[in-house]
């Protein structure tokens, strides 16, 4: 998908965007498949990565927030017999028994919450997969090449050195959006974005992660690290891309 498509070519979300690119680390995510433990896709949007999980032969449970989604996915995939779809909204305890997830993917959803609700998300991750599951995570980077104008790093920066543990949320994010927008006053899609985020955010607050940080939180819930860092994603729909957009976390439970 083009930088600059526009919007009305995005697929719309209840609390963000439902990417058409698939995660780009989706084939750790699917390597997680032990033959009889499902996969558990969290947030999984228009299905893409969960469709990629059945396609290697694995069983798929795919979660959304959204009902009127889940049972749009129903209706699309009605004969995908290693497909299944259950409604939950983090940190809400997960639809799943204990130890009997293989791997999990959460794509794009962690900023969507704050410390509180991303610990007990953690806790409840290491609570339904088996002993040598995975976590794979992707979420928004403290070091969004979009926000580098206003000073977003820096501010993290200076939270973070404060509160070392702390993974707070950034509150009202849009305000922070728009300065950077009005640095950029003759581009249109920045400030049809703008518009398109205040309709879709559900709450007051965004939040953005440092990789390292994000893993000592999930070290202290019984993980070890095997990935911890940004990268590119120039599916996110902005006006300006970097190298570091997006945090990846690989956790696996001990």
């Amino acid at each position: 998908m083009s930088p600059q498509a526009p919007l009305f070519e995005l697929l719309e979300h209840t609390v963000g965007f439902a990417f058409h690119s698939i995660n780009p680390l989706l084939s750790e995510w699917v390597a997680c498949w032990n033959g009889s433990d499902p996969l558990l896709d969290i947030g999984c949007g228009n299905c893409i990565n969960a469709l990629k999980g059945i396609e290697a032969g694995a069983k798929v449970l795919a979660t959304e927030l959204d009902s009127n989604a889940l049972k749009q996915l129903e209706q699309d995939y009605p004969d995908e017999n290693n497909l299944s779809f259950a409604y939950l909204e983090l940190p809400d305890k997960i639809p799943c028994e204990g130890e009997s997830v293989s791997g999990l993917l959460c794509s794009e959803v962690f900023h969507f919450m704050d410390h509180e609700e991303i610990q007990a998300s953690i806790h409840e991750f290491h609570r339904v997969l088996v002993k040598g599951g995975k976590v794979i995570l992707t979420c928004a980077s403290e070091d969004i090449a979009m926000l580098g104008p206003v000073g977003l790093k820096e501010i993290r920066r200076s939270q973070r050195e404060a509160f070392p543990q702390l993974l707070r949320a950034y509150h009202d994010p849009l305000e922070l959006i728009e300065q950077a927008c009005r640095l950029k006053p003759s581009d249109h899609f920045a400030w049809e974005l703008i518009q398109q985020h205040h309709s879709i955010y559900p709450k007051n607050y965004f939040n953005f992660f440092h990789p390292g940080q994000l893993a000592e939180a999930f070290r202290d819930k019984g993980f070890s690290i095997t990935l911890a860092e940004t990268g590119p994603a120039p599916y996110y729909p902005l006006w300006e891309h970097g190298d570091h957009d997006q945090v990846r976390v690989i956790a696996v439970k001990e």
